[in-house]
């Protein structure tokens, strides 16, 4: 009996060992799925310019039913994927998600759900850094100067957040858009950060000439309306650098 606990006793020892490692090449291995799909993801949003005139895909519609991953009837209901503007490009019914953020909010909550835990920069990219409702026309591939340093996708989330109750419960939702650091368009204001570092701090970004990255926080810090920093930093959300450089057209 003594010598059999403790075989039970040193096999429970390893195992406490060896979890880390296992977690860690979990982990690795699901950071190169979400590579290969936003390399994917990437490809459809260039071969669709191909085909608009050098236009890049329109991030959002003033109506508030149209995104660059799907469209929904009325602004209560789910993005069906198939009727987005990407949706020919792909060889999958729908926008391929990131293996890591499977588990985080559905539902009523999640109301840019079907992005896949996915987001496009819309500032830049899917639309102008103008004021509403010019900032809705995108990018061409011409205005676009230097496209290996200009981020188009990123892997997103953000915070639940009610701003007619001016409150929320703080939960990690999916989120259709990569938030540079500051609004352009409207005196360099401070955004909320909406790119995620949920693969052990890396976060999966993908460039307008279809490259695609793992790269490290570089800020974290909210707009002041929202969240306090130290909630976007113990929710892993920040951003890629510290301004607007990686993110603009420039």
């Amino acid at each position: 009996m003594i010598e059999l606990l403790v075989v039970i006793a040193i096999i429970a020892i390893l195992a406490a060992m060896l979890f880390p490692v296992f977690a860690s090449a979990r982990e690795a291995a699901r950071k190169a799925s979400c590579l290969a799909n936003l390399k994917q993801l990437t490809l459809a949003m260039l071969m669709y310019a191909d085909d608009h005139d050098g236009y890049c895909v329109p991030a959002m519609d003033a109506a508030n039913l149209t995104r660059w991953h799907g469209v929904r009837d009325t602004t209560s209901d789910a993005f069906d994927p198939t009727r987005g503007p990407i949706y020919p490009y792909l060889k999958s019914r729908e926008i391929k998600e990131c293996p890591t953020f499977r588990g985080f909010a559905r539902g009523s909550m999640a109301f840019e759900q079907g992005t896949g835990g996915y987001g496009y920069n819309w500032q830049y990219v899917g639309g102008s850094p103008l004021a509403w409702p010019e900032s809705l026309t995108p990018a061409s591939e011409a205005q676009i100067e230097s496209p290996d340093h200009t981020i188009m996708l990123a892997d997103t989330a953000t915070l639940d957040w009610d701003m007619m109750a001016g409150s929320g419960t703080g939960t990690l939702i999916e989120y259709s858009f990569v938030e540079a650091p500051f609004y352009e368009a409207y005196g360099n204001l401070p955004a909320d950060p909406s790119m995620h570092f949920r693969h052990s701090g890396i976060c999966n970004v993908a460039f307008c000439d279809g490259h695609v990255k793992s790269m490290k926080m570089g800020l974290s810090r909210g707009s002041g309306w929202t969240y306090p920093d130290a909630t976007f930093q113990k929710s892993r959300l920040g951003f890629v650098g510290s301004d607007n450089s990686l993110y603009d057209r420039d």
